[in-house]
């Protein structure tokens, strides 16, 4: 006889899992380390451990088997295509879980942050992604792998984009930008000609964080560097196009609000709001001034997971408790 709810969401950082009861109360939270394939260094194989490991040690808190569990949202990093969807699929059914919905960890922000769980999630962290599900259930998402779907966000892409800044400044008569004063201090480099040799020497050796480079794009474009606000512009414009395409692709009833998740720290912790009220801006031009509310996810994303398991059980429940018992147990 189920007894439980359960909703897992594993990311490249880390994993959360919450159980709760078929009433609504918090059973048992589990934390991990990350569970994306991509980054295990035995892949698929890997994973399959981690989470028979993560999943048997959250159900043994509560004496539990996977027999126990009515239904399971599962959000994982590096669920991108349909081949990773099967194999991770055959994974879960070995672990034992009989209904299981597995998606893209990018989706569990949309029940997280939109009202009746359809809208749209923007993803700004160590990646970026955009995931939606509209008002018929259908569900899709626009980047997430990198180059091939031309991702302009992540920590990784703007650090990136700040080394390429400065090296259009010395060597293409680029724009001047305040991030050539700080990358030659950080790599005690003199004149210009030994710029690419300290680079490639300091990520070589992972000397170099590309994610603090990042955060410093956000910084020097609070501080009015022009070529910094261009960085955060392209990535707007990024953010912007894929909004709009779920707007004009997906079933979002005109004649009600489309609603707009922001997560990841680019979006969330990050104090200069130059990006999001730039995809704003863009957003209402594209879309012709359509009312769009845009919020920040104030929840750990394992809540949609939870939300959207109970709806997918069919057993009404309220989400602002849920939200509350997970926000007290400090995920």
């Amino acid at each position: 006889m189920s007894k439980f709810i359960m909703g897992i969401d594993g990311g490249g950082t880390k994993g959360h899992l919450a159980l709760f009861t078929l009433n609504g109360e918090l059973a048992a939270t589990h934390a991990w380390g990350t569970l994306n394939h991509e980054i295990l260094e035995g892949a698929f194989v890997q994973l399959e451990d981690e989470l028979k490991r993560f999943i048997i040690g959250a159900l043994d808190k509560v004496g539990a088997a996977a027999d126990d569990i009515a239904h399971t949202v599962i959000g994982l990093a590096g669920v991108d295509t349909q081949n990773q969807h099967e194999i991770i699929t055959e994974i879960f059914r070995r672990i034992g879980l009989r209904d299981f919905t597995l998606c893209n960890d990018g989706y569990l922000g949309v029940p997280a942050g939109c009202p009746g769980g359809a809208g749209i999630c923007a993803i700004n962290g160590t990646g970026s992604v955009l995931t939606a599900i509209d008002n018929d259930g259908a569900m899709a998402q626009l980047g997430g792998i990198g180059v091939i779907s031309d991702d302009c966000g992540g920590s990784g892409w703007y650090g990136s984009q700040a080394l390429s800044a400065v090296y259009r400044e010395l060597f293409k008569y680029g724009n001047e930008t305040t991030l050539r004063a700080i990358l030659f201090e950080k790599l005690g480099v003199k004149h210009r000609n030994d710029y690419v040799d300290a680079v490639t020497s300091a990520l070589e050796k992972e000397t170099l964080d590309i994610e603090e480079l990042g955060r410093l794009v956000f910084t020097e474009a609070g501080a009015g560097d022009t070529v910094s606000v261009g960085i955060l512009d392209k990535s707007a414009e990024h953010y912007a196009s894929c909004i709009a395409w779920f707007a004009k692709e997906l079933n979002f009833a005109d004649d009600k609000p489309l609603y707009v998740t922001l997560a990841g720290s680019g979006f969330v912790k990050e104090k200069v709001k130059i990006l999001p009220n730039q995809i704003e801006k863009r957003v209402n031009d594209m879309l012709n001034g359509r009312q769009t509310e845009f919020n920040r996810l104030d929840t750990p994303p394992v809540t949609g997971a939870v939300l959207w398991a109970f709806k997918n059980a069919k057993i009404d429940i309220d989400a602002a408790d849920i939200k509350k018992a997970i926000a007290l147990a400090g995920l």
